[in-house]
C-alpha cells in the first residue's frame, strides 16, 4: 500500500511539472508570436501610410451660419427706439487637392456674405439692405515637385466681391440696394515661382513673378512678387483650424486713380506710389464638431487694399458721409467675422 502511494505521489509531481513546462512554452510561444504580430503591424502601418501620401484627391469643407434677430419697442436709448433688424452671415470654405508622387494641385474656395441685413424703423414704415460684407476668394495652386520639401509652382488667385452697392437715392438712407457683381472691386493674380512644405499641414508660397491684375479698371494694376501660407490641422482634439495668408508686393505701379461711383460718375482722385500698392489677406476658418460634422464655427477674415479702401471712403463721403470720419491718408485693416452653426464635410 505504501508503495502505490509513493508511487502515486511521484506520476502527481511528474504530472505537475510536464503541466508547468507546457504552460511556459505556451507563453513564450504567444509571447513570440504577439512579437511577430507587432512587426507584421508595424509593416502594415508603413504601407498603409505610404499608400494614404498619394490618395488621388482629397475633398473638404465647413460652412457657417450665424442669425441674430433684434428688436425694440419704446426702447428710448436709441435714435430709433421702434425698430427691429435681422442679421444674416454666411460663411463657406472648400478645398479640392491633389497629392502624387512628382506633382500637386491645391484648390481653395472662399465666400462669406457676412451679415447682410434688413433694418426697419417702424415709425416710418422704412426698410433698408445693408450687405456689411462680402467677398470670394479662389486660388489654385500647381507645383512639380523637386524633392519632398521644395518644388517648382505657378498660382492663380482671384479676389472678387458678390455683391455691389447700388444707390437709388443717394437723400434716402432706407432706398439703397445691392445687386449681385463680380469684381466691383475684385483683383486677379499670376505668379511662378516655389513651394516650401516643411511639415505636412503647412505649404509656403515664394513667388517672385507675378502679375495682379486689379478692379475696376481705373485702378492701379503691376507686376511683382507673391508670396503667402496655407495651414490646416486639429489644433485641440474635436476643434480644427484651416488658415490661408497671402500678399502681393508690387514692383512699380505708381500713378493717379480716378475713382467713380456706379453711376460712373467721378467721386475722387488718388495719387499712389509703389508702396501704397501692398495688398494682403488673412483668412481664418475655426469649427468644433458636437455631432457628425455639425457644430459650432467661427470665420475671421482681415484684408489690407489701399485703392479698395480710398474708393468705400469716397464714396460714403460722395453720398453725404462728414469727411472727419475717415483718415484718407490711412490704409486701414478690414475685417469681417461669421459665428453660429457649422458644418464641417
Amino acid at each position: 500500500m505504501r508503495k502505490i502511494s509513493i508511487l502515486f505521489s511521484f506520476l502527481m509531481v511528474l504530472t505537475l511539472g510536464i503541466q508547468a513546462q507546457t504552460m511556459e512554452e505556451l507563453k513564450t510561444m504567444k509571447t513570440v508570436k504577439m512579437d511577430q504580430l507587432t512587426a507584421l503591424q508595424a509593416e502594415v502601418d508603413d504601407l498603409q501610410a505610404q499608400i494614404d501620401k498619394y490618395p488621388g484627391w482629397k475633398i473638404g469643407g465647413a460652412g457657417v451660419v450665424g442669425l441674430n434677430l433684434l428688436g425694440n419697442n419704446n426702447w428710448f436709448a436709441l435714435a430709433t427706439p421702434n425698430s427691429k433688424n435681422s442679421n444674416l452671415g454666411i460663411g463657406f470654405s472648400a478645398f479640392a487637392n491633389q497629392d502624387q508622387e512628382k506633382y500637386f494641385w491645391r484648390n481653395l474656395l472662399n465666400i462669406n456674405i457676412n451679415r447682410s441685413a434688413n433694418f426697419t424703423n417702424k415709425d416710418n414704415d422704412n426698410t433698408k439692405s445693408v450687405a456689411l460684407t462680402n467677398g470670394l476668394d479662389l486660388s489654385s495652386l500647381f507645383g512639380y515637385k523637386l524633392s519632398d520639401k521644395w518644388a517648382l509652382s505657378v498660382e492663380g488667385k482671384w479676389l472678387s466681391s458678390v455683391l455691389e452697392f447700388d444707390p437709388k437715392d443717394v437723400n434716402d438712407a432706407f432706398d439703397d440696394e445691392y445687386n449681385f457683381a463680380l469684381n466691383a472691386p475684385g483683383q486677379i493674380t499670376v505668379s511662378a515661382g516655389v513651394t516650401w512644405t516643411p511639415i505636412d499641414n503647412l505649404v509656403v508660397i515664394i513667388h517672385p513673378l507675378g502679375y495682379q491684375k486689379n478692379f475696376p479698371g481705373e485702378f492701379i494694376s503691376s507686376a511683382g512678387a507673391k508670396i503667402g501660407a496655407t495651414y490646416a490641422a486639429t489644433i485641440i482634439r474635436g476643434i480644427s483650424w484651416t488658415s490661408n495668408l497671402s500678399a502681393f508686393i508690387p514692383y512699380g505701379g505708381d500713378g493717379e486713380v480716378i475713382f467713380k461711383n456706379a453711376a460712373d460718375e467721378n467721386i475722387g482722385m488718388r495719387t499712389y506710389k509703389s508702396s501704397d500698392l501692398v495688398t494682403w489677406d488673412w483668412l481664418n476658418g475655426f469649427s468644433f464638431s458636437v455631432w457628425k460634422g455639425v457644430g459650432v464655427a467661427f470665420n475671421l477674415g482681415l484684408r489690407g487694399n489701399q485703392q479698395v479702401a480710398d474708393q468705400g471712403r469716397l464714396q460714403a463721403i460722395n453720398l453725404g458721409a462728414p469727411t472727419t470720419d475717415f483718415d484718407l491718408d490711412n490704409n486701414p485693416v478690414q475685417a469681417y467675422y461669421t459665428l453660429g452653426l457649422g458644418y464641417t464635410f
